[in-house]
């Protein structure tokens, strides 16, 4: 490779990681202005080490290891080194920006909403956020570090697949599951609703390929 090509394969990387950094803001404003004050929770890594953490007596911090160490290893090897560095850059940045980002209950001004409009609301904006963040992450071959890198490994193997409608079976499973052993069911109901947001405007982000082009 030449000089010039490695200049300008270190810059698209470098840009990559700027939007991605913009992917774990997203995040971070869906978490910390919504899904913790709704408990609101459209799937994910952290949902599943619940669940498994519920089933084998395990803590939830060392199940989240269990489930996202051998994902970062199998992303190194099958997506390739490139994607591995990209989702290593997230998941470090997704705590980093929520740590960050202040904590906001942004419903709380709005009381006519009530529980019902409130958890409405919450799941067509924090959906909106989070699709944003993870087809920005697409877009730049990355992704969040949750179970949108099982989605990306599975339609490695069959690409006849949508991405975004394996991740959306993923975390509809997740929900479902969590909502029978929480026994929350209308915190389970718009958490599907909120998946279904988040597929959509995945679809949208992807077929529109939302970036902003290089200067």
């Amino acid at each position: 490779m030449s000089t010039t090509q490695s200049k300008q394969s270190l810059k698209s990387f470098l840009y990559d990681l700027i939007w991605l950094s913009v992917s774990s803001i997203l995040c971070a404003l869906a978490v910390n202005w919504i899904f913790i004050f709704t408990g609101l929770a459209p799937g994910g890594i952290t949902g599943m080490a619940i669940i498994l953490s519920t089933v084998t007596g395990i803590s939830v911090s060392t199940m989240t290891l269990c489930i996202s160490i051998p994902l970062l290893l199998l992303s190194f090897l099958v997506l390739g080194k490139s994607f591995g560095v990209k989702t290593i850059f997230v998941i470090f940045m997704n705590p980093l920006m929520m740590a960050v980002i202040p904590k906001i209950d942004i419903f709380e001004s709005i009381p006519v909403l009530g529980n019902i409009g409130g958890l409405f609301l919450g799941a067509i904006l924090g959906g909106i956020l989070v699709g944003m963040a993870v087809g920005l992450a697409l877009n730049h071959e990355g992704a969040t570090g949750g179970t949108d890198v099982i989605a990306l490994l599975i339609h490695h193997f069959l690409k006849k697949i949508k991405v975004q409608n394996i991740l959306f079976a993923l975390d509809g499973i997740v929900v479902i599951l969590s909502g029978f052993i929480s026994g929350e069911l209308f915190v389970a109901i718009f958490s599907l609703v909120s998946l279904l947001v988040i597929n959509r405007v995945i679809t949208w982000c992807t077929n529109k390929k939302l970036t902003v082009k290089e200067a």
